[in-house]
């Protein structure tokens, strides 16, 4: 992690995924849209600081073999591309926060670059998401969206039915999460 990321103080304000997440991919081939999900074996946490404006760190981790089109012909060639067995987990980690702003009295908007490992690969990748603040202050949801980019990790784009994917898939993340204290100290 960037040493321009990590926090020196005794008391940082981590906040954990609940069980209420959802995460959505959406791949398109000619004729056809691909649609996809994970609904269990994430893991995520942020450490925000709300009255300063920062955020400390954010890391998130998602099992692959979760990864669900609803259709098992379909599951089966993703886990093969994907290679499951070989690489079980995704994970993303930020590493600079551009910026971090107030939106309203409960909404902020967050501009940060994270480091995405899948399939084995590691990129760097622009992310923007919208973080509010629950009305008792013990949580805060987070909505997220981004593209990903097969070409841009190194990789031929699958066919999945006879139908080539396209280079861009589109991602996006919402979650609930509550807040513990962690010491740093």
């Amino acid at each position: 992690m960037d040493p321009a990321v990590e926090h020196n103080v005794v008391e940082n304000y981590t906040y954990i995924l609940t069980d209420n997440y959802d995460v959505r991919f959406i791949a398109y081939a000619p004729l056809h849209t691909f649609k996809g999900w994970t609904c269990k074996e994430v893991e995520a946490q942020i450490g925000i600081d709300f009255d300063a404006q920062t955020i400390a760190f954010a890391k998130a981790r998602a099992k692959t073999r979760c990864f669900d089109t609803g259709h098992a012909d379909r599951n089966k060639a993703m886990a093969d591309y994907l290679k499951i067995d070989q690489y079980p987990e995704a994970t993303i980690e930020l590493t600079e926060v551009k910026s971090f702003a107030r939106m309203d009295d409960t909404c902020y908007k967050a501009e940060v670059l994270a480091v995405l490992e899948f399939m084995g690969r590691v990129r760097q990748l622009p992310l923007n998401f919208i973080v509010t603040r629950s009305a008792d202050n013990m949580g805060c949801s987070i909505d997220l969206d981004f593209k990903w980019s097969f070409k841009a990790f190194g990789l031929k784009a699958p066919s999945l039915l006879f139908l080539t994917v396209r280079d861009i898939v589109d991602i996006s993340g919402k979650g609930e999460f509550i807040q513990t204290i962690m010491n740093n100290g």
